[in-house]
């Protein structure tokens, strides 16, 4: 980016006021009215300018000790100003100036070599350090000094440096390390991994230097090395998040995740806030599944990176997999504060509130989702169940219709919008007519769609099942017939018909034949296990019924119609409690008001039916 140095606005201002000062009705010239080619030589035309004077004005103060005092405070104030502010090329030359008021200060000959290097000139600066460092041998002079001469070619002044360094303080670090590192990018790795191994031997408490020689051997291509390498720089200290993380990462690549796990957790137990390794920890779970593990890892790195988003996400989705759904809600309103119109996190507000069944708030997230986004569809639906949920809440205890008029005003709507998906939409409707007992109009809305090409067997089988509702046992039969036709295999087609006709209770032997051929295509079926279960009880064979119905319950655990059968033969038996604990387990999975009422209505006739002949009322 080109820099607009502090001196350019005042060289343009005055540069401008004689040639406008005859036609003070034009508007003065903007810097924004310049080419970046035109800042840039006014840049440097103000620049020399500037110096010019400066050296006057040093010439001028030199006259006088506190002259000199005055305008070297003042200038060096300047040139820090413009160091913070970013305009290196000014502050050289002030940098410059004040080094001539003061020749003999070191601070400020630093100051000066480092500010030239910042604007490149790295020749110049070869000449401010060498003498100074010449005059100090200080460390930190030598290191800049030796890192300017890598910087102009003159790879082995740096080393002579850091050879110097290192005879002088056989721990410096800084330079064994680069000398290392000049070594090894000249093919010297011999002797980098020599030098290396030298430093660590005078400085055992340092993993820093076995560290770099695992960087020397994976740059080698020699994996088991570079591992071996990191386990002694971890050894020799702990701390060394370099050495954890490089480590890590190799077993990470080697899938040997267990230990890479193994050796983040002791880590951090003794640092705790090192971010790198919290991340790569998180990663690592996260890759293992193991949910549970990774979240007191991530909420820490969220706490360090308030502003990591992304993390923020995983940590919202690792507390709804958790179900600690009020932390999940408040991860996830934190982040739609940063991104208001984000349609991933409008859907994961909405679809936590569904789960905790708070449908008025998960409707009202699901509603911000704009038709643009791919999860448009699939909160329309959600919705669409909710608000089919709520309508018929209210049918059953209230008698309203406000949610009826806006459960229908929006699937309605959505069978017209979505032309794809008019069929899926329909069975949402026809499940609201369906729960609040209305089976003609369910009947009627599939059968609208029925020729539609989404139309598949398993919504033929559910407009079959309120044909029978209806009682309209014909056009069941007949819909089921279709799909014995193209399927004769299909074992839930003859299941259904033998069913059907064991709960109009006719043709009971011809139900046993479906139902046995149903069996011999699939006799593992929980369903049709149910279905003979059944068959067996109305032909009063409670012992078969039972045993056929257990063993449909193990396949089909949380089916209501196998739970409701088994209460039924429990009750049969007179055994109450066990009868009431299946209608109990069938009441958590019911799907319909109307079905829940049913089966509340059963559970108090069972009471009644467990109370002694006194206790019954006339």
């Amino acid at each position: 980016m080109k820099f607009v140095s502090a001196l350019a606005p005042v060289l343009l201002a005055s540069s401008l006021l004689v040639g406008c000062a005859h036609k003070i009705e034009h508007k003065a010239p903007q810097l924004s009215d310049f080419s970046p080619e035109q800042i840039e030589q006014m840049n440097r035309d103000a620049l020399a300018i500037a110096s010019k004077r400066l050296e006057e004005m040093v010439i001028q103060a030199k006259a006088s000790q506190s002259g000199v005092n005055y305008l070297a405070t003042d200038l060096f104030l300047k040139a820090n100003m413009s160091l913070l502010e970013g305009d290196y090329a000014t502050a050289v030359v002030l940098f410059k100036h004040v080094v001539a008021l003061v020749p003999n200060d070191d601070f400020l000959q630093k100051k000066y070599a480092i500010t030239l290097i910042r604007t490149g000139d790295l020749q110049e600066a070869q000449v401010v350090l060498e003498r100074l460092y010449q005059k100090t041998k200080e460390e930190k002079v030598g290191l800049i000094l030796a890192g300017v001469y890598t910087g102009v070619d003159q790879e082995e002044h740096a080393r002579r440096i850091y050879r110097d360094l290192l005879s002088n303080n056989p721990k410096n670090e800084d330079a064994c390390v680069f000398l290392s590192k000049s070594l090894a990018v000249s093919k010297e790795t011999t002797k980098a991994l020599a030098q290396l191994k030298s430093c660590a031997d005078k400085d055992q408490k340092n993993g820093m230097y076995d560290y770099y020689a695992g960087k020397i051997f994976l740059d080698m291509g020699n994996v088991p090395k570079a591992v071996a390498a990191f386990t002694k720089a971890h050894e020799r200290q702990p701390s060394l998040g370099q050495a954890v993380s490089a480590l890590g990462i190799l077993l990470e690549e080697r899938e040997q995740h267990e230990s890479a796990i193994k050796i983040y957790e002791k880590y951090l137990k003794a640092q705790p806030k090192d971010s790198t390794i919290l991340t790569r920890m998180v990663q690592v779970l996260f890759l293992k599944e193991r949910f549970a593990e990774v979240i007191p890892y991530a909420e820490r790195l969220s706490d360090i990176e308030p502003e990591n988003l992304n993390l923020k996400v995983k940590l919202g989705i690792l507390y709804t997999d958790a179900k600690k759904y009020p932390e999940a809600i408040s991860v996830f309103k934190d982040l739609l504060v940063a991104a208001p119109q984000s349609d991933k996190i409008l859907y994961y507000l909405g679809a936590i509130h569904q789960e905790m069944s708070q449908y008025h708030e998960s409707i009202e997230y699901f509603n911000q989702i704009p038709s643009s986004s791919g999860l448009y569809t699939d909160s329309s639906v959600q919705m669409a169940n909710m608000l089919s949920t709520l309508a018929q809440n209210e049918h059953h205890e209230k008698g309203e219709t406000k949610w009826k008029d806006s459960f229908l005003k929006h699937v309605n709507a959505k069978i017209e919008e979505f032309k794809d998906m008019r069929v899926e939409f329909s069975v949402i409707k026809s499940g609201y007519f369906e729960g609040i007992a209305n089976y003609k109009e369910a009947m009627e809305t599939m059968m609208v769609v029925q020729d539609e090409k989404s139309f598949s067997t398993q919504h033929k089988y559910y407009l079959a099942n309120l044909y029978e509702k209806e009682k309209k046992f014909e056009a069941s039969t007949a819909l089921i017939m279709g799909i014995i036709e193209k399927e004769p295999k299909n074992a839930h087609a003859w299941n259904f018909l033998g069913y059907s006709l064991l709960v109009r209770g006719e043709q009971m032997e011809k139900a046993f034949e479906y139902i046995q051929t149903a069996l011999k295509i699939s006799p593992d079926d929980g369903y049709i296990r149910d279905s003979l279960g059944w068959y067996y009880f109305k032909q009063g064979n409670i012992k078969k019924a039972l045993s056929e119905l257990e063993l449909a319950q193990k396949k089909v655990p949380d089916d209501v119609e196998i739970l409701k059968h088994l209460a039924e033969v429990h009750k049969e038996l007179k055994d109450y409690s066990r009868a009431k604990t299946f209608l109990e387990s069938a009441l958590k999975h019911v799907r319909y008001q109307q079905d829940r009422l049913e089966i509340m209505t059963a559970m108090e006739e069972l009471d009644t039916s467990r109370l002694p002949a006194s206790g019954k009322l006339d």
